[in-house]
This record gives C-alpha cells, structure tokens and sequence, in this order.
C-alpha cells in the first residue's frame, strides 16, 4: 500500500463546497488535502447546466456596501475575509454564465492557495482506524475525518420499462436543430426538464413534460429548487394552446415501435385514465443523485430519500459511519425542498457551520458567541442588526438561526450566529457532541427569518398594518422563539418589512425607499423604522427576568 498523504481531514469533491471548506480548514490551520478526479476545481459548471445559464442571481447594484447585505442578493459568492474577492466582479450578468463561475472558484482555489490535488480519481473508500480512500494510480490517502463533497453526481434513473431507449440530460444533443419538427417527451419536471423544453421551443413540433405530480412554482413555495420564474416561458405555450403540454402522470412503460418511441401513461388527476402516446425523442430529466458506488462494506453511508441521499446528523455526520461528514448539495437532505442548502448560496453557510462544529467536536474550540450584558436594549440592538445585514439567515430561512443562551453563572447572554436550527434542538436534548452552554443552562432563544402562510394568488397578499399582528406577516419576516431545554414557551414575531432592514433611524445603502409608513398607535408615521425595534425591546422587557411568570404574558406580535 503506497500512502500518499496522511491528514486529519481528507474532502472529496473540489467544486464550490469543497473549496468553501477548504477555505475555512485553511483559515484555522487545519490539516487538510482536498482530492478531485477532474483536471481543475469547479469542472461541474464547465458542463452543467447545460444550456450554460445559472439560475442563481448575481445583483450587482444593491445600495448596500455592507458585504454581508450584499451577499443576500449575490448568491454565487463564495464567504472568505477578502470582500474585494467577489463573483460580482466578475460579470454584471443578473443570471450568469456557468463558464464565469467555473472560472471564479478555479481562481478562488489559487489565491487562497487551496490545498488541491487534481485528476486524481478515487475507486474506492474504506476504514479501519482511520479511512483510507484509493485512487486508480494504487496511491491510498489516510485521514481521521472525511467529507465527501461531490454533490449529486449521477443521473438518477427511474425505474420503468424501457427507460434504457430514453437519452438522458447528462449527454443528449443539446442542438436545437436537432429535433427540428419532432415529437418530444421530457420525462421530469424540476429544473433540467424546464431547461430543456424552453431551448427546444423553436425547433420541436410538439414537447410534452411529464412526471406523477403538479409543477410547484418557486414564487409560492419560496423554495428556489422550485420551478423558477426564468424556466417559466414554456408554461405560455401550454395554458396558450402552442402544441405543448404538461401532463401529470406516471409513465408506466416505454417501447420503441416502426420508427418511434410508444409511452403508456397513467394520468394523475383523471380517475386512472391511461394512454398511449407517440414520439420521436424520449428525454431523461429527472435529476441527480448520490453516487455511493466508491464506499466499501466497511464505511457504506446509509441511504434516504429513494437512496438518492445518505443518511445525516443535525451536524451532518453520516448517521452509521463515525467522522464521515457531507458538505454542499448533500446537505439538503436535512431541509429537503424547504430551504436553500441545495444550491451555493444556501449551503455556503451551513459550512460555515459545520466548520465551527469541526472545530469544537475535535479540537476543543468552542462555537464562538457575542457576550452581551443581560440587558434588554444590548440584546434588541443585536438582534435587529443580524435580521437586517445576516445573508444566512435571509437566505437559509427557519433552518438556519441565531441562538441567544442565558448564563446563569455570568448572568450575561451568550450570541451565536448561523447555526442550524436542528442542531440547536439536538442540543438541547443532549444529542450529538455536547455543547457546554446549553448544557449548563436552560433558557435559550432563538431567532430565525421566516415566511408566513400564502393562501391562494401569491401576488395579492392582505396585509395587516397591526405590529400586534405581526404573525400574520405572510412575507419574511424575524421571528423569536424562547425556549425552557427543548419546549416552546414563548414565540415573537416582528412585522415584514420592504426592505428587510428593521434598524431604527439607519439606512446603510445609499438611499432608502421607504419614508414614512402607517402603523396603528404610531402618531408620526415617518418614525415607523424605530416601531419595529421597540416592540422587539418590550418583548424582551418582559422577559429579562428569564423566569416563568406568574400569570401568561400577552407578548405583542405573538401567537
């Protein structure tokens, strides 16, 4: 056995969660060596998406020079402590090219002077003592923890009857003159499939998308994995009558007859109602999935979600092999559809995360915290100046939060920024590698930004101009929960704003928008910014004590 390279910490994968990792390893002189089997980091975007457009905003203009508000709105960026290093500056292009990015995290990867090793392609991953990963050189590399960043890396292939005769997103012809006056089926309706239907619009006679369930629109769920308003111009020439067609509907079958491909179908919405339907191409859009091929017996990750992911803590750790860590899309298997830790922008902070927990669980470091005296003013100024400029909890919604723990030996409050939600309850419940300030004391609070419940037209929401309503706030907005160990006692919310920036009297862009805004009980409507922070600090007035009260508190904008 020819060792290598002997680390703490071996990362496979050195696309944009690799690097992001690294990064942070590297900011805390860790030992550590990132392995890729392509020729250079970041060669997921030299290919996909195929049509090359990112659907990962890149707003250059914000009127904010704060880089953590700016990182709300440039979701490509990765975080490092160089704010002149931004995919900003690369293209002004609102929905970029996927060529600029692999470019940016390539040159991410040199001037931060990532330890990477390319075109080194792994053929299988074992442990004893330690996890020794084999490339196909016959070199082993030897490390106490890995994390295994690869993303979804393979297609994922349905199980029906002749899904072998489809061509599949990975390497179909992506040519429009290619299907000129053809009959085509796209069998997916997620990202790829969109994607695929909206470049073949001027060239196929006929395109149809199928999968069993309705198309879920990113504006209503406001999960970005959703169908997208960018992917959405194909939807004109279906409810418009142009030849194309959704159909829901499971395919239960695929032939290829006399020159053409034969689909039977059963419809979801029509009482079983089944048919046979023609065409000259079959596509495979139905996405990606965990590639566990490499792992041996002895540290196979176990598999969820129609084994398209492996199994994870609230620390996203493998929940059967110890110190085996997954970062980047992986990760999504902890929030799956409901927030962001799917694409960059949402799971670069989650490493973030992940990199404190690292730096805890095995080398004694603990989670960094604000000390803040236990006054309520110290505390409302914290807490609406994260809600205001934090791009993680802006974009990692209800999963991600910041934690406030009252200490009882220092009687001071303890701020944590950007942890996940489940690993805070974990905690508190005494899972996992113990936390010392949730051990030892029993109030905590935490705050997360949410969106509310949207009935019906999502464009004409019903606003209430009542900070005492704040809760039904249907668009984001900061909510507070306290918390007694692992029961909910007490829940805040602080009404939406249009701006996202509840800081009294302080705008850090170059010019607001709003000037004056009606409240009921507020006599001077161009005073409306400080409203947000003083029901906040009346909450926490009531509060301070941090003792159950004698008789329930009536809590301004609470449940």
């Amino acid at each position: 056995m020819k060792v290598k390279a002997e680390v703490d910490y071996l990362i496979i994968g050195a696309g944009a969660a690799g690097l992001q990792l690294a990064y942070f390893l590297q900011q805390n002189q860790r030992d550590y060596l990132v392995l890729d089997g392509a020729e250079q980091p970041g060669s997921f975007w030299q290919k996909f998406p195929r049509h090359r457009k990112l659907i990962s905003i890149n707003k250059v203009y914000t009127g904010y020079e704060e880089r953590d508000s700016q990182l709300r709105w440039d979701w490509n960026s990765l975080l490092c402590d160089d704010d002149q290093f931004s995919f900003t500056n690369y293209t002004k292009r609102y929905f970029p090219d996927a060529g600029d990015y692999a470019r940016y995290l390539e040159d991410f990867s040199k001037h931060f002077q990532l330890n990477i090793k390319c075109q080194t392609k792994i053929v299988k991953i074992s442990k004893n003592q330690q996890f020794l990963v084999f490339d196909d050189q016959g070199y082993v590399y030897k490390s106490r923890c890995l994390i295994i960043a690869t993303g979804l890396s393979k297609p994922y292939i349905p199980n029906i009857p002749g899904i072998e005769l489809t061509e599949n997103y990975f390497d179909f012809p992506f040519d429009p003159e290619e299907y000129i006056n053809q009959r085509v089926l796209i069998i997916g309706k997620g990202a790829s499939g969109f994607e695929t239907a909206n470049h073949l619009i001027e060239t196929a006679r006929v395109i149809h998308l199928c999968s069993p369930n309705s198309i879920k629109l990113a504006w209503k769920t406001h999960f970005s994995g959703d169908l997208r308003a960018i992917n959405t111009p194909f939807l004109d020439t279906y409810i418009l009558k142009g030849q194309n067609s959704l159909l829901d509907g499971s395919v239960e079958k695929i032939e290829y007859r006399n020159g053409e491909y034969l689909v039977d179908i059963c419809f979801s919405h029509a009482d079983g109602q089944k048919a046979v339907l023609a065409y000259d191409r079959v596509l495979c859009c139905t996405g990606f999935q965990f590639d566990s091929a490499i792992f041996d017996d002895t540290c196979k990750p176990e598999l969820v979600i129609h084994d398209k992911f492996p199994a994870m803590t609230s620390e996203w750790e493998s929940t059967e092999i110890p110190d085996m860590y997954f970062a980047g899309a992986l990760m999504q298997m902890r929030d799956l559809y409901k927030t962001n830790s799917n694409v960059v922008h949402g799971f670069r902070f989650n490493i973030k995360a992940l990199s404190q927990i690292l730096e805890e669980k095995y080398h004694g470091k603990p989670l960094p915290y604000h000390t803040l005296p236990l006054q309520p003013q110290a505390i409302v100024e914290k807490v609406i100046k994260r809600v205001s400029t934090s791009p993680g909890l802006f974009l990692q919604q209800g999963f991600l939060c910041d934690l406030i723990v009252i200490s009882k030996s220092s009687q001071t409050a303890h701020y944590y920024e950007g942890l996940p939600m489940d690993y805070v309850r974990d905690q508190a419940k005494g899972i996992g590698f113990a936390n010392r300030d949730l051990a030892e004391n029993d109030q905590y609070y935490t705050i997360t930004m949410e969106f509310g419940e949207i009935e019906g037209d999502p464009f004409s929401v019903k606003r209430d101009k009542d900070h005492n309503k704040a809760y039904l706030s249907a668009h984001l907005h900061p909510i507070v929960r306290r918390f007694s160990k692992n029961s909910l006692l007490y829940e805040q919310h602080i009404t939406e704003h249009l701006e996202n920036d509840w800081r009294p009297n302080q705008h850090p862009g170059e010019k607001s928008v709003i000037r004056c805004l009606e409240f009921i009980d507020q006599s001077d409507y161009s005073q409306f910014q400080s409203s947000y922070a003083q029901k906040l600090l009346e909450f926490f007035e009531q509060e301070i004590s941090f003792t159950e009260p004698s008789v329930p508190l009536t809590l301004v904008g609470s449940k």
